[in-house]
């Protein structure tokens, strides 16, 4: 990783000499990867956890649907985080280097990509700090939602 990707994912303006330079394209890409799989990955545990709670017909009140919601997310969270660098293994070993850094420069400049694993990691992190594994869970889900509305539904 460099301080140029870190100030491109802050949102400093650069000049185009440093947007080239990608010394660690794996890495860069693998962080994409990764928030992208983690925001899935918890969305979908959100879903799951209360239909899995429905529909095994234990004691049906409120706390326990925020309970399983919770620990959905969590949980998809998690396996999202340790599937996101197999994900990227798995795209990168049939990539050459060219189409690696090309990759990795286009999503430099793709401002959607960029707006999604910002209000990812922004989301998750306040979410965490305000209200623990509830709001993490809760700004997974919400950014990736939000983020999806911003760029036109396109799914």
């Amino acid at each position: 990783m460099s301080a140029n990707w870190f100030k491109n994912f802050a949102g400093f303006r650069q000049s185009e000499f440093e947007m080239l330079q990608v010394p660690n394209p794996k890495l860069e890409f693998g962080i994409h990867v990764t928030i992208r799989s983690m925001q899935t990955g918890a969305l979908i545990g959100s879903i799951l956890g209360p239909i899995s709670l429905l529909v095994s017909q234990k004691a049906n009140n409120k706390q326990n649907y925020i309970d399983s919601f919770v620990s959905g997310g969590q949980n998809g969270a998690v396996l999202g985080a340790i599937m996101g660098p197999v994900l990227t293994y798995l795209s990168v070993r049939e990539m050459n280097t060219i189409s690696l850094y090309d990759k990795c420069y286009r999503l430099r400049f793709n401002q959607d990509a960029l707006r999604q694993d910002r209000t990812a990691v922004f989301s998750a992190a306040v979410g965490l700090l305000s209200s623990g594994s509830t709001g993490l869970v809760v700004g997974l889900d919400l950014s990736l939602l939000i983020s999806k509305l911003m760029s036109g539904c396109r799914w």
